[in-house]
């Protein structure tokens, strides 16, 4: 079922137009900024978006501390982004940190990506687990999920499933 979910997902994702991804993109950059917990965070964990999905880049313009992901053989770990930062495509096709300052346990505000996400905040994801196994051990005092607005989904979690906090939609 959830692969189902994922195809269907990315099929809507890549017809869908771009005029209607930036206005509630935009829409949800504006969202997170007025979220208090957002605007009281140190470090704030954040990724780089695939072809269509959500660019949470714009928020690091706040003057926050950003960290982003990188498979590693264990898991994802989130390094500083800092000036000297350099980013490489993974094998995912993912722009990931070459290296830097693992801040695993620093981030305060972490906003993660989704395929799909439940009403009761459940994600669904590439299917890698990554997400999941990183909130089962460096779980951040708030995590939530961005997706635009066709993507919450109605679906059977897992139990080894994380559950969001709450998360920001679009709107058409």
């Amino acid at each position: 079922m959830k692969n189902d979910i994922r195809r269907q997902i990315i099929e809507k994702r890549n017809q869908s137009s771009s005029k209607s991804f930036t206005k509630q993109n935009d829409e949800m950059i504006q969202m997170i900024q007025n979220d208090e917990a957002y605007q009281k965070a140190q470090c704030v964990g954040i990724f780089y978006p695939l072809k269509n999905e959500v660019n949470l880049l714009p928020l690091t313009k706040d003057h926050k501390k950003f960290a982003f992901p990188k498979v590693e053989k264990d898991g994802i770990h989130f390094y500083m982004l800092e000036q000297k930062t350099s980013f490489v495509k993974s094998k995912f096709g993912v722009l990931e940190p070459i290296d830097g300052t693992i801040v695993d346990e620093v981030i305060d505000y972490l906003l993660v990506p989704a395929l799909a996400i439940s009403k009761e905040g459940y994600r669904i994801g590439f299917g890698k687990g990554y997400y999941d196994r990183f909130l089962s051990l460096h779980r951040p005092k708030h995590v939530k999920g961005v997706i635009f607005d066709f993507q919450e989904i109605e679906f059977n979690h897992e139990e080894h499933d994380q559950k969001l906090d709450a998360y920001f939609k679009g709107s058409k």
